[in-house]
């Protein structure tokens, strides 16, 4: 079973099924809330298959598609567009994308074996990788967030992107403090995408307060990935883990605490 659900695998079909969803609209009538959620949905849906294929442990990425895949399948009731050919889209795809994540999570390894993210516990070269993230993203979420508070916008541009802007913000703050940040670095990617497609998905597209969040979003959704396809390569969650050990065992070197990682243990 388990070489079917292959990180690869699971990311290919959720790129397939989210690009099949946001283009629903092209092909299917449907009323702009359906067309708006379709969308959406869809490019995230296709979003994290894409990381799901690029980084080494996926269980976040499984965890992301349990959260898209319900959101996609109940869609079509909350929006009200259950009535139109893309609700059979939005069903299908939620379906198949909730139970592709449960599956592969369920095969993934437990949280034990990925680590904890620690504050306190620092390497030069994790806190760079941080600050080329952090600190850029920190300075596009608040110049995001006051330039929609200032431009005379319509109020969804400013609702969402001062929201959107500030999140981004704390976030990227968080990443600067982490000793392990790639978690972060995913959230600050998600929500740069939301950003970057808000325009379209909420309707002020024609608004010149987009460009404010077309822009933002871009530039902090790749800061985002690049910053944690990097974490992820160094695999910093299983640095953090042993230096976490090391430093419990030389405080209580009496402790009989030992580790073993997975990949020492089959070897």
């Amino acid at each position: 079973m388990e070489k079917y659900l292959s990180k690869t695998t699971v990311g290919w079909v959720a790129i397939g099924f989210g690009v099949f969803t946001a283009v629903t609209p092209a092909w299917t009538a449907t009323t702009a809330a359906g067309a708006a959620c379709t969308l959406g949905l869809g490019i995230f849906t296709a979003y994290l298959g894409v990381l799901g294929v690029l980084v080494r442990n996926p269980t976040p990425i499984h965890w992301g598609l349990v959260v898209v895949g319900p959101s996609l399948f109940i869609a079509p009731w909350l929006a009200g567009f259950a009535g139109d050919g893309a609700a059979w889209t939005a069903w299908v795809s939620g379906f198949v994308v909730l139970a592709l994540g449960l599956t592969a999570w369920t095969h993934d390894g437990p949280p034990t074996e990925t680590g904890i993210n620690e504050y306190g516990i620092g390497d030069p070269k994790r806190r760079t990788v941080g600050a080329w993230v952090g600190g850029p993203a920190l300075v596009v979420g608040i110049v995001a967030a006051v330039l929609a508070g200032v431009m005379h916008s319509s109020p969804a541009t400013i609702l969402f992107t001062v929201v959107l802007g500030a999140l981004i913000a704390v976030l990227a703050l968080w990443s600067l403090l982490a000793t392990d940040p790639t978690r972060d670095h995913l959230k600050i990617a998600t929500i740069g995408l939301a950003l970057f497609i808000a325009p379209w998905v909420f309707g002020f597209a024609a608004d010149r307060g987009a460009w404010t969040a077309w822009v933002a979003g871009f530039i902090v959704s790749a800061l985002g990935v690049a910053g944690y396809l990097r974490g992820e390569s160094l695999d910093y969650t299983r640095l953090v883990r042993d230096e976490a050990v090391a430093a419990y065992q030389r405080r209580f070197p009496h402790s009989g605490l030992s580790w073993v990682s997975p990949a020492d243990a089959g070897s």
